[in-house]
């Protein structure tokens, strides 16, 4: 029988490719979204911060008056470790991580944190989903938006199917599914909501317990059909 291969739909760094290749695999891996860092103006005032996803905190921590912004932020609140990771890495306080949007909101409303001391600005994409904006409108929160990336489908068509797939977001699911089919591949998402995405393709998929490779690499390696590994 011959290797099974998995297509990531996020380029690999060296080691993670090293750990799929140890698992079994043969692997190719593309980028299916592509991130552009907009022009937003930053607060002039005291504020928090919300950030669902690493292209936010890129283009938030890539701006070019951040110097200013950082001693008036007053703390932030994330979607991921890596996010999280990065911002403290610049001297924010974290107040609080959770592994998706969803979490993000019954941490934000389970009363622990002081959310209306400064106003809250949610960092995002153009393609961000609804889930906090909504919730906060049926609170009757202020929520102020700044989108500060743009994401764009990448078209790209491959003539093989795959026996594996790595989906990072649901607009990777979008972009590969616009010219591809998930077929017979066994899927990995990252988490619930690029999972729904994926769930419109194909019934052969597993959630990450968290957002994470190592934890997308533990899924492929304790779900993945047994009578296809080698």
């Amino acid at each position: 029988m011959s290797t099974p291969t998995i297509l990531s739909t996020k380029a690999l760094q060296p080691a993670q490719r090293s750990r799929l290749l140890a698992a079994g695999f043969s692997v190719q891996s593309y980028n299916a979204v592509a991130a552009e860092a907009l022009t937003f103006d930053m607060p002039a005032a005291p504020f928090q911060g919300i950030f669902t996803s690493q292209n936010a905190v890129a283009a938030f921590l890539s701006h070019e008056h951040l110097s200013t912004a950082l001693p008036i932020l007053e703390g932030v609140y994330c979607v991921g470790e890596r996010s999280a990771q990065k911002l403290r890495k610049k001297g924010v306080l974290v107040h609080a991580v959770a592994d998706s949007a969803a979490d993000l909101e019954k941490i934000l409303f389970s009363g622990r944190y002081a959310l209306e001391s400064s106003p809250l600005y949610y960092f995002c994409g153009n393609r961000h989903l609804p889930t906090l904006p909504n919730a906060f409108k049926a609170a009757k929160r202020p929520l102020n938006i700044r989108i500060v990336y743009e994401t764009n489908g990448v078209e790209k068509a491959f003539d093989r199917p795959f026996e594996a797939l790595f989906f990072f977001s649901p607009s990777g699911v979008a972009a590969f599914t616009e010219n591809n089919k998930i077929g017979d591949a066994f899927v990995v998402a990252i988490g619930p909501t690029t999972a729904q995405a994926v769930a419109a393709h194909t019934k052969q998929y597993v959630v990450a317990k968290k957002p994470s490779f190592a934890h997308m690499l533990s899924a492929l390696r304790a779900h993945y059909p047994k009578k296809d590994k080698r």
